[in-house]
């Protein structure tokens, strides 16, 4: 396999809600990348799509919720799960990140991008969260992906 196509699919699979960096990394690794290549292109893929689902959420919120009669009932349900938990910015903010960073289904960059919206988080602590989340998830994956080769090869 030639490795321009290897280096596409490892940051096409990185971009998948499902897979994210838990698939991109041991595939990368496995097919020949060295460890570093394959964290900088999951990390960048994985990131990339958190915040373009970041900013569709966005739009549909300005272009489709803004209009009646979604509007009314959007933000009644907003306001009403927001009024029921009691949000401190900054432990929001270190909670989304060890969310993000947990490696499991479920977790990650595409659900976190989608909780930073609802729980209004600005664009720049959305990129950073996301960031930082998918950075320590990528390094507990290189570790186990590593650690596993050492252990079954």
């Amino acid at each position: 396999m030639m490795k321009l196509e290897l280096i596409w699919k490892v940051f096409l699979l990185s971009m998948t809600p499902i897979g994210e960096c838990r698939a991109s990394i041991p595939y990368g690794i496995y097919n020949g990348l060295s460890p570093m290549e394959t964290f900088i292109l999951s990390l960048f893929g994985n990131s990339l799509m958190g915040i373009l689902i970041y900013l569709s959420i966005n739009f549909l919120s300005k272009n489709i919720l803004n209009k009646e009669p979604l509007k009314t009932y959007y933000s009644k349900f907003i306001n009403n799960k927001l009024r029921k938990l009691k949000i401190y910015h900054k432990s929001l903010f270190f909670s989304l990140i060890i969310f993000i960073a947990i490696p499991l289904p479920g977790t990650g960059a595409f659900t976190g991008a989608i909780l930073s919206r609802i729980l209004g988080l600005s664009f720049r602590e959305t990129l950073l969260t996301i960031s930082l989340g998918v950075s320590i998830a990528s390094l507990i994956i290189i570790f186990l992906t590593l650690s596993s080769t050492l252990i079954f090869i």
